[in-house]
């Protein structure tokens, strides 16, 4: 609500107020003109102080109004500052994530230059219980993405591969999904072994880690990457890092748990490797 006092109004309503007074007083003494003087003589000074008084608080609240207003004013202009700062940050946050992600990548191709990318982003993953696929953002149409593709992270992390491919979209299984197998290497020493999803573990985004040499060659939290054998997937990208050793339920042999590389909840930007020179082991 706007306030429409001003200084002078304020000295014109205590003006007012006194006139006012000054008149009361003479009408009841009308019979004595004289009485009537000195009173409103007498009556006039400390009328004229309290008009004044009056005055000054009229002016003060008028102050603290137009103060008012004015820091009102100003918070708003303020919040309009903030919201502009944090549009600024967020835009800041987002470009050096980008930069960072294109820089590991980067890295990633320069040990790699064999490897063909296409990049993509994760559009939804699937809402069954009884897989763990998503869909990403290219097929036929805009890429050379195929079935069995690999589908990594800017680090050269697997997440999945390939199953399906449509004209602008493609669907992959992640690595914690049942029909997920891969041929493994696992620790220094580079023990061979087979990394495959779990219908159990994959309820606790875990894998399996399965056909252990024995003793104690794997141990928690050793790393576990592709071994490349077979031509699907290129040699040396991580999977996930070893987290348990376990009895077969047979009793007979060991497997490993497997936890994955990549927080699967929270990846969106990712890279499908469309081609590269396949591994020939002697």
């Amino acid at each position: 609500m706007k306030v429409f006092l001003s200084k002078k109004n304020v000295a014109i309503i205590a003006a007012a107020l006194v006139i006012a007074i000054i008149a009361v007083v003479s009408v009841n003494t009308r019979g004595d003109s004289g009485v009537a003087t000195g009173v409103a003589e007498l009556l006039s000074v400390p009328l004229k102080r309290a008009a004044e008084s009056i005055a000054r608080s009229f002016e003060s609240l008028y102050g603290y109004i137009y103060e008012y207003e004015n820091l009102a004013s100003e918070n708003e202009a303020l919040k309009a500052q903030i919201a502009e700062l944090r549009q600024d940050y967020r835009e800041y946050t987002d470009m050096a994530a980008e930069n960072a992600r294109l820089y590991e990548l980067l890295e990633f191709k320069a040990r790699n230059s064999d490897h063909v990318y296409d990049d993509a982003v994760i559009i939804t993953w699937g809402a069954s219980n009884w897989e763990s696929s998503f869909t990403v953002s290219l097929g036929s149409t805009n890429s050379d993405a195929s079935v069995g593709d690999s589908v990594i992270t800017e680090t050269g992390v697997l997440i999945g591969r390939v199953t399906e491919v449509g004209a602008v979209t493609s669907t992959a299984v992640s690595v914690v999904d049942t029909t997920f197998s891969a041929g493994a290497l696992t620790g220094d020493r580079g023990e061979q072994s087979v990394a495959s999803g779990d219908f159990a573990l994959m309820r606790e985004g875990l894998l399996r880690l399965d056909f252990l040499p024995g003793g104690d060659n794997v141990l928690s939290g050793d790393t576990v990457v592709t071994s490349g054998k077979g031509g699907i997937f290129p040699e040396g990208l991580v999977i996930g890092e070893v987290v348990d050793i376990l009895i077969n339920d047979t009793g007979i042999g060991y497997y490993g748990v497997i936890k994955p590389a990549a927080d699967l909840n929270n990846v969106t930007y990712v890279y499908v490797i469309t081609d590269f020179e396949i591994t020939i082991s002697e």
